[in-house]
């Protein structure tokens, strides 16, 4: 947890909605329901007939909104994030402010899965690769790579995007995982393996949690 106090703001975030899925639709506004410290936007989804470059697209979409805003840090969520119990406010603040200052570019509410991790606080660990981007803080500083980078057909959105930068993080306890709909827009092996989602986020916290222990056992 971040000992700054962090100062009152708002969080620009981006939320990605295919428009015929009223339900996630419903489903992830009750979700910032009284939340005031982001500013919603709904922004509709690029389709493709392949998931991820629909998915990358949309991502193109908002960072070109970021910069003619002039966004310094954004939040772009995905229509299946879901908080967990662990949010609140001055969790996630604190730490955008001090990952910033760590030179983070990425910054993960929740990841599935993901190879190496180094913890770099009690809180927020260095990741490499990660999955899963239902909730992701994006700073200025990775826009230009995002927008300059040619998404090809066999890509997958989450994969480029930590391939893009050394400089990611993930907080743990995770704020953020992703709600199981039963379908996916994106990945077709989470539509042939029911649960797939909720044990690939199990597997990855209780992991997550052994670094965290021996954080705890050899440095604090």
């Amino acid at each position: 947890m971040s000992t700054q106090e962090p100062t009152e703001f708002t969080i620009p975030t981006y939320i990605i909605n295919i428009k015929e899925r009223t339900d996630r639709l419903a489903f992830i506004l009750s979700e910032f329901n009284k939340r005031q410290e982001f500013d919603i936007s709904v922004i509709e989804a690029c389709t493709h007939k392949i998931g991820a470059v629909g998915l990358w697209q949309s991502i193109l979409k908002i960072v070109n909104l970021a910069i003619q805003n002039d966004d310094d840090v954004i939040i772009i969520c995905e229509d299946d994030h879901e908080f967990t119990n662990d949010y609140n406010s001055k969790y996630l603040v604190g730490n955008i402010i001090d990952a910033h200052e760590q030179g983070a570019e990425i910054l993960s509410g929740g990841i599935g899965h993901f190879g190496y991790a180094v913890p770099l606080t009690l809180n927020r660990y260095w990741v490499n690769p990660f999955q899963s981007t239902q909730f992701i803080v994006l700073y200025k500083s990775i826009f230009p790579k995002i927008l300059k980078y040619k998404f090809k057909k066999t890509d997958v959105a989450d994969l480029v995007l930590a391939s893009l930068t050394s400089h990611k993080m993930v907080l743990y306890p995770f704020i953020s995982r992703q709600k199981d709909f039963g379908y996916s827009d994106i990945t077709p092996q989470h539509n042939e393996q029911p649960g797939l989602v909720k044990e690939m986020f199990r597997r990855t916290e209780e992991r997550l949690r052994k670094i965290q222990q021996a954080y705890i056992k050899y440095i604090t």
